[in-house]
């Protein structure tokens, strides 16, 4: 299992935060997201990791390098991403894919379980919470007839949940989801996001819905730092208390 961390974006809804600082390095609860990130994956027996990178490569590498010095990191730097989404960067990395992939974006922060449980799927699996309030802007999904059909920002009304962008994917769906991901790349559509491609291999890939409790959320601007440090600084104290 190879885990793929998509951090070539900018994080400008961050503002001043991120002007000499990648996102994925922004602390919440005193920890960087990417160790957040790095420690759960190592938790889980997940060494062999591709981070994709844009601005502050460096940085990244630095912080990795003096952190997390015994795990097998690979750098894929999308050196076109003022002007790509992350479709780019993921297409920048087919060449290392031959095995089954845990995916996830850059500025997830999630509980151990979410992860844990999905490393026990043996489909390609997606996490999907029941009983959130669905967000405006970031992802959800439209499970049918058990099914995910369809990943994206717009998806609200019956069978929507909200969807963390962290997925279980087989060798054999990400193999044809980088294929579909070449066909838009060819076609000029840098711009869009990875998961319209797995839309359109919808009938081929049976997405399957992960139901869970606990917190997972995207960190894109100041009030979402805020939320995510009150609930992680709430998770400690009862973990202490415990």
């Amino acid at each position: 299992m190879k885990a793929i961390i998509v951090n070539s974006g900018r994080g400008c809804r961050l503002n001043s935060l991120t002007s000499n600082t990648p996102k994925c390095l922004i602390k919440v609860g005193g920890t960087e997201i990417l160790g957040h990130q790095l420690r759960e994956l190592i938790a889980c027996g997940i060494t062999d990791i591709i981070i994709t990178t844009g601005p502050f490569e460096d940085q990244i590498k630095s912080y990795v390098r003096k952190n997390f010095p015994k795990i097998s990191i690979t750098y894929v730097r999308n050196r076109k991403y003022k002007e790509t989404n992350y479709i780019y960067s993921l297409w920048l990395t087919h060449h290392l894919i031959n095995e089954d992939v845990i995916f996830m974006h850059g500025d997830l922060l999630f509980e151990k379980s979410i992860l844990s449980n999905l490393l026990k799927q043996e489909v390609t699996s997606i996490p999907l919470a029941k009983n959130l309030q669905l967000p405006d802007k970031d992802f959800k999904a439209r499970v049918i007839d058990g099914r995910i059909a369809k990943i994206g920002v717009d998806i609200f009304g019956e069978g929507a949940y909200f969807c963390a962008p962290i997925y279980r994917i087989s060798k054999e769906h990400f193999l044809l989801w980088m294929r579909k991901i070449c066909e838009f790349i060819s076609n000029g559509r840098v711009s869009e996001y990875a998961e319209n491609a797995l839309n359109e291999l919808s009938s081929e890939i049976e997405m399957h819905p992960l139901y869970y409790n606990g917190f997972c959320m995207e960190i894109d601007n100041q009030e979402d730092l805020k939320r995510a440090n009150n609930q992680i600084y709430a998770n400690n104290r009862i973990e202490r208390k415990a």
